[in-house]
């Protein structure tokens, strides 16, 4: 995934997923949050669905495997294997521990939590300092950093300079690292954005941490040439938790979109004139698409000497957070393939 140009999500008619899933190539990665909390539906999964999930990736033999092993992959540019998956939950709640920790242990799966770290080991509703040792203690769990503060650290606060905010991600950055050396003895290696939301500095930040690969939050499959620090997961809560969407989600393929424009993160012009992908072997897909999240579909046009699709945006975006998306059908294989990304107003 070479960012150049940022595109919001783009919905396809939606395909008939294949049976068992990928026959080869790329990675899907889950998102979870809360579990058998109702109170919560927007971010949470029944104890039920998430056990009916684990049992349909042990039942149809899916690759489930770690990401410091996925991570490996896409930086070696090796193989992925078919039906690879991978499992991560972020913030750190109780209810992960008492709900889905014991489903995961039961089916042998690998999984990542990232910590909101200002909350672990401090409030009622996260894991104890305990909890995440006795987590530990399993050979096939990883811990990541998922902030201290938990803000929206892509979106620049109202009249703060460039260097005030580069110190805000700094200084959270070295709270959150802080912290977890205190609590587990280590520095992380993985980070997910809160929010699911990124620009360029703050990337540029966690190369600089040394971390060795970051994960959003927009819905699209992981390919080998997916940029580590961009690496998409499709969030598993609400109405996204149920069987039909997983499925769907894992018979997805990732779009190599090499170009885009805008670039992702903050918005340099509004309107941005265009919205343009570059695609790679465009000639192998049918039905390219472009989605805005605030203006929906968009007829593309396409190139095919210069394998792009491309529309006019003319009017002025008025959200401050839009996905655009570029998707379209594998005619070689019959399943959608899908690229997202994030734009931010300044």
């Amino acid at each position: 995934m070479r960012f150049t140009i940022p595109v919001a999500l783009i919905l396809l008619t939606f395909i008939s997923p294949l049976a068992a899933g990928a026959e080869s190539g790329y990675a899907t990665v889950f998102l979870y949050h809360k579990f058998n909390e109702p109170v919560s539906p927007s971010t949470s999964i029944s104890t039920e669905e998430f056990e009916a999930q684990l049992r349909y990736l042990k039942d149809n033999r899916y690759n489930v495997i770690g990401l410091p092993e996925l991570v490996s992959l896409i930086k070696d540019k090796a193989e992925i294997p078919p039906k690879t998956v991978a499992l991560t939950i972020d913030d750190g709640y109780r209810s992960f521990y008492s709900h889905a920790f014991p489903l995961l242990r039961k089916y042998g799966f690998p999984f990542t939590v990232f910590l909101y770290m200002e909350a672990v080991g401090r409030y009622p509703d996260y894991m104890t300092a305990d909890e995440l040792a006795d987590i530990m203690k399993y050979d096939k769990a990883t811990l990541g950093n998922h902030s201290y503060s938990h803000q929206r650290l892509a979106r620049p606060p109202e009249g703060m300079t460039r260097e005030d905010y580069l110190q805000l991600i700094e200084d959270d950055l070295a709270r959150s690292e802080k912290r977890f050396g205190k609590l587990l003895g280590y520095r992380p290696a993985l980070y997910a954005f809160p929010y699911g939301e990124y620009n360029k500095e703050y990337v540029e930040m966690l190369k600089k941490h040394g971390y060795s690969a970051a994960f959003t939050q927009d819905p699209a499959a992981i390919g080998v040439f997916s940029d580590p620090y961009l690496l998409p997961r499709y969030a598993s809560v609400g109405s996204w938790a149920k069987m039909e969407k997983f499925t769907e989600f894992l018979s997805t393929e990732p779009l190599d979109v090499e170009i885009m424009y805008p670039p992702y993160g903050l918005l340099d012009e509004n309107p941005p004139g265009r919205i343009e992908g570059r695609i790679a072997n465009l000639g192998i897909y049918r039905n390219p698409g472009i989605y805005v999240s605030e203006l929906g579909w968009i007829r593309p046009e396409i190139n095919p000497e210069r394998e792009t699709i491309r529309a006019g945006v003319e009017q002025r975006l008025k959200r401050e957070v839009n996905r655009i998306g570029f998707t379209a059908v594998n005619a070689e294989t019959g399943r959608k393939a899908t690229f997202f990304y994030m734009i931010i107003l300044r």
